[in-house]
């Protein structure tokens, strides 16, 4: 019988993986947060803090939910937002009027709207990832990342 319950436990353990490998979001590069960055048109000065932030959050994985936190909250995406104050699970609220799961797919265009409401609320001091990797600290080197190009109205 411990044969058999060991068996069981390794083929869960096994799907737990598979599983868990099927939801890991995309990974930005420094480059692709840039060009999402500009895209939504975030502040030139910041951009270095905000890749710095994804960094020390996510891991700049799009889809990385953790918790339960204080208060059974959990914190979604890119940004980690958390659901005690920012979102709610399972239906729009929170500050960000959204639902957390949204934040946890691969388009971060409506992460990067809540998490500037979260920054001119708070600061980035908001996140404790910040605080601890960022602030005061050499951020990314972004120099080597293409801007991108404005197209240029012809006049007549």
């Amino acid at each position: 019988m411990n044969r058999r319950i060991r068996r069981i436990c390794v083929i869960l353990s096994l799907l737990a993986v598979l599983i868990d490998s099927r939801t890991e979001g995309r990974i930005l590069t420094e480059c692709e947060a840039v060009q999402e960055l500009q895209r939504a048109k975030v502040q030139r000065t910041l951009i270095s803090n905000w890749v710095c932030l994804m960094q020390s959050e996510s891991g700049m994985n799009t889809r990385l939910v953790t918790g339960p936190k204080t208060a059974s909250s959990f914190s979604f995406g890119i940004f980690q937002i958390n659901s005690a104050k920012w979102c709610s699970r399972g239906h729009s609220g929170g500050i960000c009027n959204k639902r957390c799961e949204d934040f946890a797919d691969d388009d971060i265009q409506d992460d990067i709207v809540c998490a500037n409401k979260i920054q001119s609320m708070e600061g980035f001091k908001a996140w404790n990832g910040w605080m601890k990797k960022c602030k005061n600290k050499p951020l990314p080197n972004i120099g080597n990342c293409k801007r991108r190009r404005r197209r240029r109205r012809i006049r007549r």
